[in-house]
């Protein structure tokens, strides 16, 4: 591995899903690990809504999951079902940038 690789993959601990920084500690999967956890602005959610307003009664929530590879057993794929905190969620993509994960997840608006 490159010298730059080797500092990107101490960099995603140390920095990146630092506790001290924005990273939390979540179930993602039965397993807990330290995360960043965003759900999407409110013009994100505008946006998202607009992409959806053909579709009558379809109402949903987006939350973006970034995630060391490591931290999970396996690398979850488009359609799995992934339980966030005890709310079982839709994986609806997921990213691997050189060992961090960005899975994108969607779930039901309840309320």
């Amino acid at each position: 591995m490159s010298e730059f690789r080797d500092m990107v993959a101490a960099d995603i601990g140390d920095v990146f899903l630092s506790m001290d920084e924005f990273a939390e500690e979540h179930m993602l999967g039965g397993i807990s690990c330290n995360c960043v956890v965003q759900s999407p602005t409110a013009r994100e959610t505008f946006l998202q809504s607009e992409k959806y307003a053909g579709y009558d009664g379809v109402h949903g929530k987006t939350i973006v999951v970034h995630v060391a590879k490591d931290s999970l057993g396996e690398v979850p794929v488009e359609g799995q079902r992934l339980d966030l905190d005890g709310e079982i969620l839709l994986v609806a993509s997921c990213v691997d940038d050189m060992g961090m994960l960005s899975i994108e997840l969607h779930g039901e608006e309840l309320g």
